[in-house]
């Protein structure tokens, strides 16, 4: 078991590199790497076969399977990827949680140019997976019994079974070599870490036990310990746990606070931890540390995962409208080109390995389904269209946009319980109607954007969480759910803006267009901006004066550019005449 060392404060790093390589012809893709300074087969007996014979099995009878599709897969082989870094660690089994049309699912990679092979399917989401410690169960949240809840997915035989049940939020598992979880758990509307036994032989165990919001943890292989994520100083910041300890010496804070951190992972042998840090542009980057000597700089991008051998860290990067993955040795060095993913990821588990031929029934079946967009283009050329039922000064959108749309909103209904789309502040807005200043090319007008009712803003039914990229300002806007204390939605962990405290009388508010808010609010939410990604519907920066002029916000409105210009957008609907003509 390794020592414990002290934890000591990191000095401020003087900036990174943020760089986006070209992944090259074989990737089909360019992705610029700016610098910015510096499935298991066999017949295994149930899910104590992949355990220790120390490890208790869950006393929870494994799930009925959901029936499901039986068409033969049709998987796309993407290209082989650019792996640069001879002899660097790439093999063994890889799990993520990627986006795909609406739903996150759990998918297994190689990044040997495979393609991604489905592991769960179903009109729920699942993720953030986790290996145990010798690869043959993967624990994962999913909110498949109409809450959050933890699952165990056992590979060998693609059996699944819950380990909790609470109306509570609860997700980010993380494994200790014995077998037990850690992971977050909604206790009374506050974040806290909990400990418990596979088996459910022991209530859990509060291990946090802060009014702050403490989720994410991450176990340290060979010791006890944890790495979480937490607000008690105020911005979000890695946090080590030391289990055996008591009271202020159970708690050491990893880092000072220099922008958000997140997502912390330890390298296999314990030695090392990755987290993801945000600089004051607005710019994610992995760092890692031994605890003992100052952060060192690792690459752009967020997530980080380790590989088995401990000398390559996983990590995603993500720009507006494309998400990749990529990895780096320990020196900052790239070990793998991006290559672009399918859909956002939301978590990632990797260990030693390999995916055998073939996989277990259940995990065929979860691989062979095909699902498709819940809508259709119309034929003929896009013309507007009425949008029934729903509420807006003129409720119609092009014939291109109307459809998903409407996919958009049923799917937004669902997860929130009430229809946040059924009104909208402005659908498609006539060319005869005044826009406000600086909005002469407004996408209102192609009739492939929609603004959500900025009043759900007063009303605490929306928060909007500032983003810098690529110095411009954009909102990532979360709806809140109907349910409270539960449900399909996650608590939230980051702090909204307060856009009114520009009229608080407080001059540095009037001057920065508001400020943080003083709390993240309580409930349940869902992050509509990602979920409205995944039916096309891009946000918008903001405009150079949001800070003076609250429409130049942007915040509420979304776009289906489909790869339009403005100017090509306004003529599917209108001639070029008009277009040009003048406009109020």
């Amino acid at each position: 078991m390794l020592s414990e060392p002290t934890p000591r404060s990191l000095r401020r790093t003087l900036g990174y590199w943020l760089r986006l390589a070209a992944a090259g012809a074989l990737l089909g893709i360019v992705l610029l790497y700016i610098l910015a300074g510096s499935s298991f087969g066999g017949p295994q007996s149930g899910l104590a076969a992949s355990l220790s014979t120390a490890t208790p099995t869950p006393t929870q009878a494994a799930g009925e399977p959901t029936p499901l599709p039986t068409q033969t897969a049709q998987p796309t082989v993407p290209p082989a990827p650019l792996v640069v870094g001879a002899g660097r660690s790439l093999d063994g089994l890889r799990v993520l949680s990627l986006n795909e049309y609406g739903y996150a699912r759990l998918f297994s990679h190689q990044l040997t140019g495979q393609a991604f092979t489905r592991l769960t399917y179903g009109q729920w989401d699942d993720v953030s997976p986790a290996f145990s410690q010798h690869g043959g169960l993967v624990a994962f949240a999913s909110n498949r019994s109409g809450h959050w809840d933890l699952y165990v997915l056992e590979l060998a035989t693609g059996l699944t079974s819950q380990l909790t049940s609470d109306n509570a939020y609860e997700g980010s598992p993380s494994w200790s070599d014995n077998g037990w979880l850690a992971y977050t758990h909604d206790n009374g509307g506050n974040l806290e870490i909990a400990i418990r036994p596979l088996d459910g032989s022991v209530d859990p165990l509060y291990v946090s036990l802060s009014p702050a919001r403490d989720h994410s943890p991450a176990w340290r292989p060979g010791a006890q310990q944890l790495a979480f994520v937490s607000d008690r100083e105020g911005t979000p910041a890695i946090w080590l746990l030391y289990l055996e300890q008591e009271g202020a010496a159970r708690f050491a804070q990893l880092a000072p606070e220099r922008g958000a951190q997140a997502a912390p992972a330890w390298s296999p042998d314990g030695r090392w931890l990755a987290w993801a840090e945000q600089d004051a542009a607005g710019m994610w980057a992995i760092y890692v540390s031994d605890l003992l000597n100052a952060p060192r700089y690792v690459g752009s991008g967020q997530q980080p995962q380790w590989s088995p051998a401990g000398d390559v860290i996983l990590a995603t990067v993500s720009t507006e409208t494309e998400h990749y993955l990529t990895a780096y040795t320990l020196d900052g060095e790239l070990a793998l080109a991006p290559q672009t993913l399918p859909g956002g990821m939301r978590g990632a588990a990797w260990a030693a390995g390999e995916w055998p031929e073939p996989l277990a029934g259940l995990l065929q079946a979860a691989a062979a389904a095909q699902p498709e967009h819940a809508w259709a283009q119309p034929a003929g050329s896009p013309q507007p269209v009425p949008l029934n039922g729903t509420y807006a000064p003129n409720p119609s959108l092009s014939s291109a946009a109307a459809a998903p749309f409407e996919a958009l909103r049923q799917r937004t209904a669902q997860l929130l319980g009430w229809d946040a789309l059924s009104s909208l502040e402005n659908a498609l807005v006539p060319l005869s109607t005044p826009l406000p200043p600086g909005q002469y090319e407004s996408w209102l007008l192609t009739g492939r954007a929609f603004a959500v009712r900025s009043g759900l803003l007063n009303a605490g039914w929306l928060a909007a969480v500032r983003e810098e990229i690529g110095g411009q300002t954009y909102w990532r806007i979360y709806l809140r759910t109907a349910n409270p204390n539960g449900g399909l939605g996650q608590p939230l962990t980051q702090t909204p803006w307060d856009f009114a405290a520009r009229y608080t009388g407080v001059e540095s508010s009037y001057q920065a267009g508001g400020k943080l808010a003083d709390e993240v609010p309580a409930g349940y939410w869902i992050d509509f901006t990602a979920l409205a990604a995944e039916y096309g519907f891009e946000r918008l920066p903001a405009q150079a004066n949001w800070r003076s002029f609250f429409p130049a916000t942007l915040f509420n409105q979304f776009v289906l550019r489909d790869g339009l210009s403005w100017q090509e957008a306004m003529l599917q609907l209108y001639s070029a005449e008009e277009v040009n003509a003048p406009r109020p």
